[in-house]
C-alpha cells in the first residue's frame, strides 16, 4: 500500500461521530480548503444540487441549536453547518456549465444536447408535476421490457439531490478529519423550522446539519460497532 494509500485509510478509520468538543474556533483557511474539497465531490450531472450554510451569527446559531432540538453535542460544538439540497436551480446550473465549455473553447455538440436538452427534458416537471409523474410512469412500463432510466419525478430528483448532496458532506468530514478537525452528522431536526431559519427557496430543504470542532477526551461514546460484512457486502 502506497503512502497515500495508507494515509487516506487512517483517516478514514479515525473519524468518528463526535459528541464532545473543545471550544477551540475552527480556523477560516482550514473551513476554507475543507469546504473546497467538499465541492469537487460527485454529483449527477456534474449539476451540484447542494449549498452549504455556514451559521455564524450568534442569533441563528441559537436558533439552529433548537431547531436540532438542543442535542447535547451541541452545547460544545464550536461551529455549525448546514448542507442543503436543491431541486429547483438545475436551469441555472445547466447553462453555467454550457457557457464555462464555451468560454474554455471546448463546447461540443454532445454536451449542447446532454445539459441543454437532455437535463432539462428530464428534470422539467410541468404543472402541479404532472408531467414528471408522467415520465416517471412512462420509464417504469418501459422497464418491464428493456433497461430504461428513471425519466425524474418531483421525488426522483429530490432523492437525486439528497444522494449528491451526502457525497459532498462525506467528503467535507473526511477533509476537515485530515485537518485534525472532527465533525458529527445531525439528522435529528425539524425540517420546516429550519427551510424557514435559512430563508430556503421553493425546492431547497437541509439534508443535514454538521457541528464541527475537535474532539474532547469524551468525544467518543464507544468503540465502533461495525455490522458484519456478509449482512452489507455481497457478490453476484
Amino acid at each position: 500500500m502506497i503512502g497515500d494509500a495508507a494515509s487516506f485509510h487512517q483517516i478514514a478509520d479515525s473519524r468518528r461521530s463526535i459528541r464532545n468538543f473543545l471550544p477551540d474556533p475552527v480556523p477560516h483557511d482550514v473551513l476554507e480548503r475543507c469546504l473546497d474539497s467538499a465541492l469537487k465531490a460527485p454529483s449527477s450531472s456534474n449539476l451540484q444540487h447542494w449549498e452549504f450554510v455556514v451559521i455564524r451569527n450568534p442569533e441563528t446559531r441559537a436558533k439552529a441549536d433548537q431547531i436540532c432540538l438542543d442535542q447535547r453535542l451541541l452545547k460544545t460544538a464550536p461551529l455549525l453547518i448546514a448542507v442543503v439540497t436543491h431541486t429547483r436551480t438545475w436551469n441555472r446550473n445547466c447553462r453555467y456549465i454550457l457557457d464555462t465549455f464555451k468560454e474554455r473553447g471546448i463546447l461540443r455538440k454532445s454536451q449542447t444536447r446532454y445539459w441543454g436538452t437532455l437535463i432539462p427534458w428530464a428534470y422539467r416537471q410541468g404543472p402541479l408535476g404532472c408531467f414528471g409523474a408522467m415520465k416517471f410512469a412512462a420509464s417504469r412500463c418501459l422497464s418491464l421490457f428493456r433497461p430504461a432510466p428513471n425519466m425524474l419525478s418531483k421525488g426522483s430528483v429530490r432523492i437525486v439531490a439528497h444522494k449528491s448532496a451526502a457525497l459532498a458532506a462525506a467528503t467535507f468530514m473526511l477533509a476537515l478529519r485530515a485537518e485534525g478537525f472532527d465533525s458529527c452528522p445531525i439528522e435529528g431536526f425539524d425540517p420546516w423550522r429550519a427551510k424557514r431559519l435559512l430563508k430556503l427557496e421553493s425546492g431547497a430543504e437541509v439534508c443535514m446539519f454538521l457541528a464541527i470542532g475537535k474532539r474532547s477526551d469524551k468525544a467518543i461514546w464507544w468503540d465502533r460497532i461495525l455490522l458484519p460484512k456478509k449482512w452489507v457486502i455481497r457478490e453476484m
